[in-house]
């Protein structure tokens, strides 16, 4: 299993999505939201070709998201709906295999 870090300081995509590279997928997601703010929302968010990106679970607050799928996805990014109350940075760990 592997694992990426980021952090967020601004809503919108996390830059670095993490790529399986060309010809590689991925099954198993699952992304921690770390965060003072219990009102922070994240987006998981996967792709079969890095252009189209589909919503497949969102965090509310310091929580865990996860999606496993019957079909394999190239790249998973996080996606920052809202940074929360006071707009505090987000950590943000995404797992995959």
């Amino acid at each position: 299993m592997g694992q990426k870090s980021f952090t967020a300081s601004a809503t919108g995509a996390v830059a670095g999505p993490v790529d399986a590279g060309s010809g590689n997928t991925h099954r198993n997601f699952t992304m921690k939201v770390i965060s003072s703010a219990p009102d922070c929302t994240v987006a998981l968010e996967t792709s079969a070709d890095g252009t189209t990106w589909a919503e497949q679970d969102r965090v509310s607050g310091p929580n865990w998201a996860s999606a496993s799928y019957h079909h394999a996805r190239r790249e998973v990014r996080a996606n920052v709906i809202f940074l929360g109350t006071g707009a505090p940075p987000l950590g943000i760990v995404i797992c995959y295999s």
